[in-house]
Parts: C-alpha cells; sequence; structure tokens
C-alpha cells in the first residue's frame, strides 16, 4: 500500500509541475513576440467588455485537461520523465526509510539494473580497448618472431612388403590415404547414415550380418576322390602291401586296393571342411555379444582392410599366414575378413581339435583337419594320407578358396615367433609350379595381445607334456575366458604380396635371403611332413625355405608392442633385480623412443606412469585393487 501511495503522489505532483511550466512557457512565448501581445490585449479587452470571466475559466479547465491528455497519450518522453523521477524517489524513500525482513526490495530494482548495464557497457568497453592493444602486440610479436609450429606425431603404417624382394607389389594396393586412416575398434559397429531407423539401432548386429555380401564356397570332395594323384597313391601303396604280404592272390589283392580306397575316403571325409555361409553369419553374431564380455577392444587398422578387399577382388586365391598366439586367432580373422566382405578362407587347424561338437563347429567355418605327422610309425610312409591332403589343398586353390594356415605350425609358448615348418607352404608353391593357378596373394598376419587368452604356457614350459583338448577342458575354457578380462587384442594385415614375383625373385638372387645376406638360422625340417617326403621335389626345398623365413620375419616386423610386453622386456633384460616405479618410468620413456626411432607402431598411449600402471592391473590380476594407483609399487 505504502509504495501504491509513492507512486500515485510522485505521478500527481510531476504532472502538475509539468502543466505549470508548459503553461508558463507558452504564456511567455506569446509575451515576448509583439504580435502574441497584442492578441493578448485583445483577448483581456474582449474579456471586460463584454464580463465572459466564466467562459474564460472553463476555457482555461478545458485547456489544462487536454494538455494532460497530450502529455499522458501523445508524448511519449513523459513516460520515461516520470520512470526517472520515480526511481529517483524510490532510492530517497529507500535510503531513509527502515527495511523490514518481509518487506518488498523491488523498488530499487530498475536503477540498480540500469547502474549495473552501465557500468557492465564501461567495462566492455574497458575490454575493448584492451583486446586491441593485446592483439597489436601479438602481432607485433609474430612478425618479429616466428611462432612454433607443434606436429601430431604420425602413426607408422605397419606392414608394407618388402621392397628389395617384391617391388612391384608394394606400390600396388596402397596409398597416402590408405595409409592416413586411424584405427577402428571392430567390435565398435556404426550403422550406416541411410539405415537409422528404430529396428536398425535396435538390432544391429542382427542387421549388420544380415547386410554381408553372400559368397559361394564349392565343396571339392568329390573331385578329390577323382583326381588321378590319389588314385597312383591308393595303387601304389596297395602293391607295396601286396608285395610284402606271403599271399599272392589276385582276390587278396582285390581287398588290399578296396580296404586302402575306403580309408582314403574316410580320411577326406574327415579333413573336409564344410564351410557354410550360414554358419559364418550365425557365429558373426554370437562373437559380437560375446567378445566384449573379455575383450575391450579388437583394433585394425582400416587401411590394411583396404587393401584386403582389393586383393580379394583380383581373381587370385588369397594365402593368410598369420603368427599363431592363441586359439581366438583363427576365429578373429575370419570374423573381420566377413564383417569386411571379403571371402572367408580355409583354416589348416590340427586334428587335436577334431573334438565332439566343437570339432563340427570348426568345420563349418572352414576348418579342414590335419595330422601332426604325416606318417604313424617311423620308417613307413602313408602315402595315401599324403596324396589326400596335397590333393585337397590343390583342389581348394582351383576352385578359388582363400586359405589360412601358421607356419609355426603350433602355439608359441614365448611369445617369440617359432622357426617356420615347411610342409602346407610346400604345396601351395608346388600347386603354383605345376600351373594349377596362376599366382598367389600371400598375406602375412602379426597378431597381438594385453593379455593372452590361451594362458601362459606355464605348465608345458616347466617341462610337462600338453593335455590333449577334449569337450570337458573346451567348455571349462570358455567359461573362464567369457568371466575374466584380456584387454586389447591387435591384428595387422601385412600388405598382400605376389608369389610369382617373390619366386622370381629368389631364382635371379641364387636363393638367397632378403637383402642379399646368406642364410644363418639352422633348422631342422621333420621328415614326416609334406616338405620331408618325395610329393616336394629336392629342387623346391630351399626356395620353400626362404619364402617362409621371409614371411615370419615380416610377422615379426609389423607386430604391435603392447604395454605389457613393453613392461615385461624391461623386467627381463634391465631390471632382473627389480625396479621402483620411477625407474620403470624413465627405462619406458628411453623405450618408447627407440621404438619410435625403429619405425615400430605401439598399441599404448599417455604418460608412462598410467602405462606401467595399466600393464600391472592387467597382467597381475592378483595384484590388482579396484581404484588404486600403484604410486609406491616394486617390482621385483
Amino acid at each position: 500500500l505504502t509504495n501504491s501511495v509513492v507512486v500515485a503522489s510522485s505521478r500527481t505532483l510531476w504532472l502538475s509541475l509539468v502543466f505549470f511550466v508548459d503553461f508558463s512557457v507558452m504564456f511567455g512565448n506569446m509575451l515576448e513576440s509583439v504580435v502574441g501581445f497584442n492578441i493578448l490585449i485583445a483577448i483581456l479587452l474582449a474579456v471586460v467588455k463584454f464580463d465572459a470571466f466564466d467562459t474564460i475559466y472553463g476555457s482555461f479547465q478545458l485547456v489544462l485537461v487536454l494538455q494532460a491528455t497530450y502529455f499522458i497519450l501523445i508524448l511519449r518522453g513523459v513516460n520515461k520523465m516520470v520512470d526517472v523521477v520515480t526511481n529517483r524517489v524510490f532510492d530517497t524513500y529507500n535510503r531513509f526509510s527502515p527495511l523490514n525482513n518481509n518487506q518488498n526490495e523491488s523498488l530499487a530494482t530498475l536503477s540498480s539494473l540500469k547502474r549495473f548495464a552501465r557500468d557492465q557497457k564501461f567495462k566492455k568497453a574497458l575490454t575493448r580497448e584492451a583486446d586491441i592493444k593485446a592483439r597489436e602486440a601479438q602481432l607485433f610479436d609474430i612478425k618479429e618472431h616466428a611462432p612454433e609450429v607443434h606436429t601430431t606425431k604420425k602413426r607408422p603404417f605397419m606392414g608394407l612388403c618388402c621392397q628389395n624382394c617384391t617391388l612391384t607389389s608394394r606400390e600396388s594396393l596402397v596409398s597416402k590415404t590408405t595409409e592416413s586412416l586411424a584405427l577402428r575398434n571392430i567390435l565398435n559397429y556404426q550403422l550406416p547414415q541411410h539405415s537409422n531407423g528404430f529396428l536398425h539401432r535396435t538390432f544391429s548386429h542382427l542387421y549388420q550380418v544380415y547386410e554381408l555380401k553372400k559368397f559361394d564356397y564349392p565343396q571339392v570332395a568329390d573331385l578329390v576322390w577323382k583326381d588321378e594323384r590319389l588314385k597312383r597313391a591308393i595303387e601304389k601303396t596297395t602293391i607295396q602291401q601286396f608285395q610284402d604280404s606271403e599271399i599272392s592272390d589276385d582276390e587278396f589283392y582285390s581287398q588290399l586296393l578296396k580296404g586302402n580306397q575306403r580309408r582314403a575316403r574316410k580320411l577326406l571325409y574327415d579333413m573336409r571342411s564344410t564351410l557354410s555361409d550360414f554358419l559364418l553369419r550365425f557365429t558373426s553374431w554370437v562373437l559380437y555379444k560375446l567378445l566384449s564380455c573379455f575383450l575391450t577392444s579388437v583394433v585394425v587398422h582400416p587401411g590394411q582392410v583396404e587393401m584386403l578387399k582389393k586383393a580379394g577382388n583380383s581373381n587370385l586365391p588369397v594365402i593368410f599366414l598369420p603368427l599363431h598366439r592363441s586359439h581366438l586367432d583363427y576365429i578373429l580373422i575370419s570374423f573381420i575378413l566377413l564383417n569386411n566382405n571379403i571371402r572367408s578362407p580355409l583354416v589348416a587347424a590340427g586334428d587335436n581339435l577334431r573334438i565332439p561338437f566343437f570339432g563340427s563347429l570348426l568345420r563349418g567355418l572352414g576348418a579342414f583337419f590335419i595330422r601332426r605327422r604325416m606318417d604313424p610309425a617311423m620308417g613307413r610312409k602313408d602315402y595315401i594320407y599324403k596324396a589326400v591332403l596335397h590333393t585337397y589343398m590343390n583342389n581348394c586353390l582351383r576352385a578359388g578358396h582363400n586359405m589360412e594356415f601358421f607356419l609355426e605350425g603350433g602355439r608359441t609358448r614365448t611369445g617369440k615367433p617359432c622357426m617356420p615348418k615347411y610342409g602346407i607352404l610346400s604345396v601351395i608353391l608346388d600347386t603354383f609350379m605345376d600351373g594349377t593357378i596362376e599366382d598367389a596373394l600371400l598375406v602375412p598376419i602379426s597378431v597381438n595381445y594385453e593379455k593372452l587368452v590361451d594362458g601362459n604356457f606355464i605348465r608345458e614350459q616347466l617341462g610337462k607334456p600338453k593335455e590333449m583338448e577334449t569337450f570337458g577342458s573346451a567348455i571349462k575354457g570358455i567359461w573362464s575366458v567369457l568371466n575374466s578380462n584380456y584387454g586389447m587384442m591387435r591384428i595387422d594385415f601385412n600388405q598382400p604380396f605376389s608369389l610369382r614375383e617373390l619366386v622370381k625373385t629368389f631364382n635371379m638372387s641364387g636363393k638367397m635371403t632378403p637383402n642379399g645376406v646368406k642364410k644363418t638360422l639352422k633348422s631342422n625340417p621333420s621328415t614326416t611332413s609334406l616338405y620331408g617326403t618325395d610329393i616336394v621335389s629336392e629342387e623346391l626345398k630351399t626356395l620353400v625355405e626362404s619364402i617362409s623365413k621371409h614371411i615370419i620375419y615380416d610377422c615379426a616386423q609389423s607386430t604391435c608392442i603392447m604395454s605389457t610386453n613393453a613392461l615385461a622386456f624391461l623386467l627381463l633384460t634391465k631390471h632382473r633385480e627389480g625396479a621402483s616405479i620411477e625407474e620403470l618410468v624413465n627405462t619406458l620413456d628411453n623405450l618408447r623412443k627407440e621404438l619410435e626411432y625403429a619405425g615400430r607402431d605401439i598399441g599404448f598411449s599417455g604418460d608412462s606412469l598410467d602405462v606401467i600402471n595399466y600393464a600391472v592391473v592387467r597382467q597381475f590380476d592378483d595384484v590388482r585393487q579396484d581404484g588404486d594407483r600403484f604410486d609406491n609399487l616394486f617390482v621385483v
């Protein structure tokens, strides 16, 4: 109520004052001019003569009302002037009147806001002047002193083929755009922009496997059975058995021949792959759900995948040659190839994996099972089995299948690449030499883990025999893996190179190893493999050996160094007696500089202290404590 009275009183007083001043000014202006003075005298004489004082008084009141209406409704400046006077009255009232707790403090709000706006405008003006001066000074410094240019470190593009042995292949399938692509985690699938609906987002993995390119995977078992090489091997074995026996009867010979034919057919159907496009798609969908349970990421370079796509369009068989670290190797390689619309390969697997259910599953995913030893007994040669394997691989390559096998034979137990086995590669080379295939593209593959899924093989390194795989051990191992965390996995696909070009280079260089250096690595090839038998001619053995070692070297050079690898290397070489965390940080910094200078890629980034803490937590689960930083760690 007090506020309303003050407002009404102030506005009334101000309007009266305005009317009085305005009338006085108008009256003064009339007196200043002669015409106005004469008009005023005439009006006064008329009033006296006609006695019109009442009329003049009424007219005066009418003029006052019209003036008030004019100022209130027409002159906009009056409202502003009234606001100014009101603010001054409010300020005076607030300054001298006591404030109660419940009293409205909005009386001085308008004036305070205006003063605040005026102060802000003044500050902006000062800031603008300061910015102009700072900009001028900065421009002067730029002209006088060249600024430092900070360039980001470029990640090396790993896996380029040898420029001495395969120069033509090195210049193909790769470009600057391919090399500049960033690494990608294949577990993070992103939908295409044109498929961003609700159902696509909800069933993204199902949509991914449904949209995959469909390939035809022909079965070659019938072609193998009709091959002349296999028939000659069966006949040769039958004649040898007949000569070793004491019975010389045609009926007995026929029985031996039929028995060897049945054995050859059984060996073929136990070995063959039943690669299925539907099973590949279904397994891919399952892996999308399961891999994230025990792996944080599966990292691949998109540029390397683009090279494989171009190689797949060349209508030549592609031979994938990965290092063997874990049983997960061939599963994830097929998974990556399938989800990038590249034909899945047939994978050579040991017959120890032919266990109930899992053997059939692997067979449907492309595995064909081979023996570790070609000959069942020393001193005796199994011509039938070797002919079945050789003929089966030969017909698979002729039918357009890609192939994958491990040159090392089995999994490495130490983390270092093993000496190569030459048997299966000799079959590939023999198939090329006899003209069955025009050429083949070889793709070395390096695989590395922050923590091995199969364990550290401590039991076998202590000299104990290997435990054979069974259905129960497989179930137990899968359950253990799904309830663990193995960190990051990195797969590097090397640049595909021509087998024809490599053979030509080695033949011209006199069967020397790459870079013109004579072979220094010694190995004893197995006499029970395809390489150590009469199936492979002596002329090819040295060539097969050179190519195998070249591929193993390429795989080792392109292998990415993980944080756990770097930490284990430092503890086994420079700090065998233990080290504090500060010493480890310094040596890791030096190691990273050496790797960068050597052009090697590393699978970690960030501060060395954080890298060591992460590697310790990842590798040693028994000392892991969530949220702890091992700042006072002393590694022994």
